[in-house]
């Protein structure tokens, strides 16, 4: 083996520790710092008022010649206090994330809390926090459905992140999401902007899904795309992909009431 390929065994076996093992140990040790910060934070906010406030009625002209600077305090404190709460945030959308796919079984899960918690991800996508225009419409009734939360979580991020591909080359740079539900499905819509797809590579695509089959080709087929779809698939899901004038839009249909049958209506 040359020094690359030595190179590439080691990380890959780096990167099979990283969602069970690593990743929970990173998450652990910065949160209890992360904790300690948003603490004396709102602590030291709360101390300066009440000394300012006791200063002001036992030493009124002093306080009135250094009001100034203790404003500047204040708005300091406030500022590191607003910041802390806006990482833990930030941290908290990552930790749900591998959380998410670290949970194997099957549980009841709110479809529209899911998306929610999967768009503030994808935030960290640069490209797509700055550049798309997004577009999101969430049912916040939605019934819950029985599924494994890793399956869901990792099946919706590729599809997201395949739209999320297309927006950001074309000329719309847009991206919307939407659920919904009726009395049988929860119903997904994600929609990007692009050229829209060949009717070949469609159906080329949802032949592959039938088969079960990873013989997939073409833009559209790359392996993550039919993979996501062959999760939901196994889960009875309806599932269409159409393109409106520049517009492409992947609906997932997961049944929670009718009992799963073992031929997934299309």
């Amino acid at each position: 083996m040359d020094k690359d390929e030595i190179y590439r065994a080691l990380e890959g076996e780096f990167a099979a520790t990283f969602i069970k093992e690593l990743i929970p140990g990173i998450l652990h040790n910065f949160a209890n710092p992360l904790n300690g910060i948003m603490g004396r934070s709102k602590l030291l906010q709360r101390r300066i008022d009440e000394n300012v406030k006791k200063m002001e009625e036992l030493y009124p002209d002093a306080a009135a010649g250094m009001m100034e600077e203790l404003q500047r305090i204040k708005t300091d404190i406030r500022a590191v206090s607003q910041e802390s709460e806006f990482f833990f945030e930030m941290f908290r959308d990552v930790a749900g994330k591998f959380y998410a796919l670290a949970t194997k079984g099957d549980d009841h899960i709110n479809i529209s809390q899911l998306l929610a918690a999967e768009m503030r991800f994808a935030n960290f996508y640069l490209d797509f926090k700055h550049e798309i225009k997004k577009d999101i419409q969430l049912d916040k009734d939605m019934p819950d459905f029985k599924g494994c939360m890793a399956d869901l979580s990792m099946a919706f991020w590729r599809i997201i992140r395949f739209s999320m591909a297309r927006a950001l080359a074309s000329r719309l740079k847009e991206f919307y999401i939407k659920t919904e539900h009726d009395n049988k499905y929860i119903s997904v819509f994600i929609k990007s902007s692009g050229d829209a797809l060949p009717p070949a590579e469609i159906t080329a695509l949802m032949d592959n899904l039938n088969a079960d089959s990873l013989n997939a080709s073409g833009a559209v087929n790359d392996q993550g795309v039919l993979l996501s779809l062959m999760l939901f698939n196994k889960y009875q899901a309806r599932i269409n992909i159409f393109s409106e004038e520049n517009f492409t839009i992947i609906s997932i249909g997961l049944p929670y009431r009718v009992e799963k049958t073992k031929k997934r209506e299309i």
